[in-house]
C-alpha cells in the first residue's frame, strides 16, 4: 500500500498585506473623528444586522453616557432628512462605489471605514442640503399712508413700493421670493438663469424670470388683487391650479378665493401711474375713487348719498394737487361740494338726475 501522504499543517498567518494596509487606512480614519461619533456611525450601519448579544451590547453602548444616544439620535435625524433630500441635489454627495474585492475577508475589513464614513457623510450632507436651503438674504419692507419708497436688492432686481405696503423678500441659492401681505409694489427683476423670482400675495403666485411688473393687494380695502405687466412676460397662478400668463400691456385680478378673471388690456401709463405721483381712473364708481385717494393721505371729501357715491368717473389725477381736482369735479359730474371746516361734502347739484353716463377727464 502506498504510503499516506499527510496534509500539510495549516496555517493562520494572520491578516494579509492589503488586509495590514486596510486596517491602518481605518486607524488612520478614525484618528481624524470624534469617537463617540464614529462608534454611533459604526452602531447605525450595523441597526438591521444585531443579534440578541449584539442588541444588548448596543443598548449597554447607549447607557454609558448620554452623550452615545444623543449622537445616534443625531445621526437618526440626519438619516431621515437626507431621505428627503431630491435626487439633484443628493448626487452632490453621492459617495463613489467601492472597487471590486479581491478576497474573501477583505468586504468585510473595508466596509467598517466605509460604513461609518458613509454615515459621517450621509450628516454632512444632510447638513449641506440644509445650509443649501438657508437664505442668503432677508429683508421686510414696509411704508407708511402717503410714503413711497424704492429698494435695489443684492440679486440686481429693483422694487418700488406704493403706499401703505408691506412686503418680505427672501432670496435664496436657487431661487427668489418676495411674501407681498398689502399694498402694491413695482418689481423690476433681474434675469438670472435658475434663479426663479416668485411673488406671492394673498392666493395668487407671480412667476417671473426678468421682466417690469406690478402686483397689487388691497383685499382688506377693497377685496382685489392685480397684476400688471409693463414689460416682459408673467405666469400668475390662482386658486384651483388656474394659470394664465400675461405679456406687456396685459393685467389680470383675483378676489380673496383666488378665481382669476379674463386678461384686460391695459391702458398706456397705467402700470403704477403713483410712481410719478398720480392716480388713474377708468369708469369707477366715485365713492371707491375717493377710497383710493384716501389709501395716500386724508382728503377732507365726504360722500353721505348712495347715489352720488355710485357715479362714475375716468381720468388721471395729481395726488398732490387734491383741489384741482375739487375744482374740476363739479365740471365733470352732477354734483356741488359744501365745505365747511376742513370738510368738503360731495352732494347731488339741485335739478340733477340721480346718475349721469362717465366723465373723463385728464388732469394737468
Amino acid at each position: 500500500m502506498a504510503p499516506m501522504t499527510a496534509r500539510p499543517p495549516r496555517h493562520d498567518f494572520g491578516p494579509s498585506a492589503q488586509e495590514q494596509a486596510d486596517l491602518r487606512e481605518y486607524a488612520d480614519f478614525a484618528a481624524t473623528q470624534d469617537h463617540v461619533a464614529l462608534a454611533a456611525a459604526s452602531w447605525f450601519s450595523r441597526r438591521d444586522n444585531l443579534d440578541a448579544q449584539g442588541q444588548a451590547a448596543f443598548a449597554a453602548w447607549q447607557a454609558a453616557d448620554p452623550a452615545h444616544a444623543r449622537a445616534y439620535a443625531q445621526l437618526q435625524d440626519a438619516h431621515g432628512a437626507a431621505r428627503r433630500i431630491p435626487p439633484h441635489v443628493a448626487a452632490r454627495w453621492a459617495v463613489p462605489p467601492a472597487a471590486p474585492a479581491q478576497s474573501h475577508r477583505r468586504p468585510l475589513l473595508r466596509a467598517l471605514p466605509y460604513a461609518a464614513a458613509a454615515m459621517l457623510l450621509l450628516g454632512v450632507g444632510a447638513g449641506g442640503y440644509q445650509w443649501w436651503q438657508q437664505p442668503v438674504f432677508s429683508q421686510a419692507y414696509a411704508t407708511q399712508r402717503g410714503q413711497r419708497l424704492a429698494v435695489a436688492l443684492p440679486d440686481g432686481s429693483k422694487v418700488q413700493l406704493d403706499t401703505s405696503t408691506q412686503l418680505h423678500v427672501t432670496l435664496y441659492r436657487q431661487r427668489r421670493e418676495v411674501r407681498l401681505a398689502q399694498g402694491e409694489a413695482l418689481f423690476q427683476v433681474q434675469s438670472k438663469q435658475g434663479q426663479p423670482f416668485d411673488v406671492l400675495s394673498g392666493p395668487l403666485t407671480v412667476t417671473v424670470v426678468g421682466t417690469q411688473f406690478a402686483v397689487r393687494n388691497t383685499l382688506a380695502h377693497d377685496g382685489q388683487l392685480r397684476v400688471a405687466v409693463q414689460h416682459g412676460h408673467v405666469r400668475v397662478a390662482g386658486a384651483r391650479q388656474e394659470l394664465v400668463d400675461l405679456r406687456a400691456g396685459q393685467g389680470v385680478s383675483s378676489d380673496a378665493s383666488g378665481h382669476l378673471s379674463a386678461i384686460a388690456s391695459l391702458a398706456p401709463g397705467s402700470v403704477a401711474p403713483w410712481r410719478e405721483g398720480r392716480i388713474t381712473f377708468d369708469n369707477v364708481p366715485l365713492g371707491a375713487a375717493l377710497a383710493e385717494f384716501e389709501r395716500y393721505g386724508d382728503t377732507g371729501f365726504v360722500v353721505r348719498d348712495a347715489a352720488v357715491a355710485r357715479l362714475r368717473i375716468g381720468g388721471s389725477f395729481s395726488l398732490t394737487q387734491l383741489d384741482r381736482f375739487a375744482a374740476a369735479l363739479p365740471q365733470l359730474l352732477p354734483v356741488r361740494i359744501t365745505r365747511s371746516g376742513t370738510t368738503s361734502t360731495i352732494s347731488l347739484a339741485p335739478q340733477a338726475p340721480a346718475q349721469a353716463p362717465a366723465m373723463q377727464l385728464q388732469q394737468q
